[in-house]
């Protein structure tokens, strides 16, 4: 535990410095699940009665890949946030028995690796998922987002790792995310 946290306060130290980090041979299924954590906790803390159910689908065929892990956590752990806030926000609407769920996905591609992280929140009609990935694009009330945290998951996934990120998604049923990465 203590090399693990080790690990994410030198990769927020190195955020914070604006230092660009090193690839490094890194377990992408550990990485997202540390995320998933972080986030949940995280969120947590504000509401103390928050209840989600976290699906892993891992393809443990994949072991390690060249990343950046520091960022790439910063991609993680910020859609993940979203997914969260997004099932909590249609939590609202529905039923007491209905329970927030986000699901992780990893499957190996080959000389690729797929990740998926999906909720049943809220879901985005087609003319916010054509801008989700603008800079200072937000759909959150003023105070509660930045609009940069997947503008800057783009940069992370497309340019420094030379990925995709898409996003599907229906109203009030679900929101997807989907990258691709090389495994190299």
């Amino acid at each position: 535990h203590g090399k693990r946290a080790d690990g994410i306060v030198q990769g927020m130290l190195m955020h914070s410095r604006g230092q660009k980090g090193e690839r490094a041979a890194t377990k992408l299924n550990a990485l997202i699940d540390e995320q998933a954590q972080l986030a949940y906790l995280s969120m947590r803390s504000n509401k103390p009665d928050l209840s989600v159910v976290f699906k892993k689908e891992y393809d443990d065929t994949i072991g390690e890949i060249m990343m950046i892990p520091q960022d790439l956590s910063r991609v993680f752990i910020n859609l993940i946030n979203n997914a969260l806030y997004a099932a909590e926000k249609r939590k609202a609407s529905m039923p007491d028995d209905w329970m927030p769920l986000i699901t992780m996905i990893t499957k190996n591609l080959g000389d690729k690796v797929e990740v998926r992280i999906r909720d049943n929140g809220t879901g985005m009609p087609e003319a916010v998922r054509e801008k989700v990935f603008n800079p200072f694009f937000t759909t959150k009330p003023t105070g509660e987002g930045t609009g940069l945290g997947l503008s800057i998951s783009y940069d992370i996934v497309v340019q420094q790792h030379h990925g995709s990120i898409k996003v599907e998604s229906a109203e009030n049923e679900f929101t997807e995310f989907i990258i691709e990465l090389p495994k190299k």
